[in-house]
């Protein structure tokens, strides 16, 4: 038997691990001397964040680190005081089957948080983060894309796959000294920092990823002197750099990084006078990157043979695609009221999205993102109490990409990028929030692919008469392929006597089968 096969290895992604992690967070907290006595709880947040991961063959081991704030006031004064703690925890992750170079993406997120005064100088703090957990491995498969002998008839398809994809991860410290402006009082004690990363740059050069962006970073802090007491808020922009090391990359790649904070510790420290006007910045970002490489293959999706009986093994195929990212900006408003009484002034605004869920629309190929937004007011009323305002809103987003299709999985991650109020009455509060959208749209093709092929040349297929010629009546969009399989031809006689030029017939009518040997 003169017969050739010829295969192609094609890497396919393989979920080795999906699913979502739970951890408790649970602290019992002795106020240290140098803190007042609590009379007054006004907030209680926990952020949790990913502080490192380690990824062997079988398993990835990270870390979690939940940092807990608590505001809270005493008695005797209307100062704001906040607790800070951070705790720890180690997961783990195991695999479906050992794999090597395994992509785990892991996203963290509050459940909740509950905190209760037990006494004046202890707190119980009770919450829960859960931890979405992906870890895919690629495998190479080997399909057939050519056959050769037996008079056998392919059928193949364009198959658009990822050739290679290089995952790298580095981490940059941004260690600043952030000194105030000159017209702002010094600082009492920190009530609120945190940091909104931007990737503004990303370069390849041989086998390294240069990626820079900035760290903007938000801090309402309290102060007091011969004056009085208050809140003010400081903005300061830090940019970064980190060269990424990623064997094998260049410019022939496709590119997408994600920059993460990891560590967010700021405190006031004295300048040469003794006064605390400088804030010590220790700020962690992991830069993550993967690249991508695509390519595309013909492959054997059907086969028979116009002289023997042919018979084969098929199975359906998944190949990923690269990823697609949107980036779009979304704004959101809203109004906050106090219902007991004016509001005087209005120390700072932030706002933080929760809950976020997408729905898909294959027909529309359509993605649609609902989440939450809850606004944060930190104010004072005529009497000169200090108060925290909270609203919650629900925002939606659409948005339209072609290769949305039934299977694919669309992510997002939404960052507020700034939040700004107007007072528009004496007691309600006007807010807008600016968010960016990055959606991540992974999409992949499912097909039918031939992998064995089994002629039969000990025996000829028996035709129904001995004719060069038949007369078929086809139907519009009809295959030509499955007409020629049909009569053991092949498709280009069929599509050369009838001079058809597309591979499904335009309309209905009579065509001519030349039987071909």
């Amino acid at each position: 038997m003169d017969f050739k096969v010829n295969c192609e290895s094609i890497p396919l992604s393989e979920s080795v691990f999906s699913g979502t992690q739970e951890q408790s967070v649970e602290l019992e907290y002795i106020l240290p001397d140098y803190f007042p006595d609590i009379f007054k709880l006004v907030k209680c947040r926990i952020i949790p964040r990913i502080s490192s991961k380690n990824i062997s063959s079988d398993k990835a081991v990270y870390e979690i680190t939940a940092d807990i704030r608590v505001l809270y006031q005493n008695e005797h004064s209307n100062i704001l005081h906040c607790i800070n703690q951070k705790l720890s925890y180690t997961k783990t992750i195991d695999f479906s089957r050992p794999c090597e170079n395994a992509e785990v993406t892991l996203v963290p997120k509050l459940d909740y948080v509950n905190c209760r005064a037990v006494n004046q100088r202890r707190l119980d703090i009770r919450g829960a983060v859960s931890i979405k957990a992906d870890a895919v491995c690629m495998r190479n498969q080997e399909m057939i894309c050519d056959a050769f002998g037996m008079n056998v008839q392919l059928k193949k398809i364009p198959v658009e796959y990822v050739a290679r994809k290089i995952s790298a991860e580095k981490t940059v410290n941004i260690n600043e000294e952030l000194e105030l402006n000159s017209s702002k009082p010094s600082v009492l004690g920190i009530i609120r920092s945190d940091v909104a990363l931007s990737a503004n740059e990303r370069k390849v050069i041989a086998n390294k990823l240069v990626a820079k962006g900035e760290a903007v970073i938000d801090i309402l802090y309290t102060y007091e002197n011969e004056t009085g007491n208050g809140m003010e808020t400081m903005q300061f922009t830090v940019p970064y750099s980190q060269i990424i090391d990623a064997d094998g990359i260049d410019e022939t790649f496709e590119c997408i990084t994600e920059p993460e904070v990891t560590l967010c510790d700021i405190t006031a420290a004295a300048d040469s006078k003794g006064e605390n006007r400088i804030f010590k910045c220790d700020i962690v970002v992991s830069i993550s990157c993967r690249a991508y490489k695509t390519a595309v293959a013909n492959i054997v999706s059907d086969v028979y043979s116009t002289l023997y009986p042919c018979e084969f093994s098929s199975s359906l195929m998944r190949s990923e695609r690269m990823p697609v990212v949107m980036n779009e900006k979304h704004q959101a408003k809203s109004i906050a009221e106090y219902n007991d009484g004016s509001i005087k002034c209005v120390s700072d605004v932030w706002c933080s999205i929760s809950n976020i869920s997408i729905k898909i629309n294959p027909e529309s190929h359509e993605a649609f993102a609902e989440g939450n937004i809850q606004y944060s007011v930190m104010a004072e009323n005529e009497q000169g109490t200090v108060m925290l305002i909270e609203k919650d809103e629900i925002f939606e987003h659409t948005i339209r990409y072609d290769g949305i299709a039934a299977g694919s999985i669309v992510s997002l991650r939404a960052k507020p990028e700034s939040c700004s109020y107007t007072l528009s009455s004496d007691n309600k509060i006007s807010l807008k929030a600016d968010i960016n959208m990055a959606f991540t749209i992974n999409t992949a093709e499912v097909f039918n692919a031939v992998t064995e092929i089994i002629p039969d040349d000990s025996v000829k297929k028996i035709r129904d008469g001995d004719y060069a010629l038949k007369l078929y009546y086809g139907i519009e969009n009809e295959e030509i392929w499955s007409i020629a399989k049909k009569y053991s031809t092949s498709v280009t006689a069929i599509m050369e006597e009838n001079d058809l030029e597309c591979d499904r017939l335009k309309q209905n009518g009579m065509i001519l089968i030349p039987i071909t040997g």
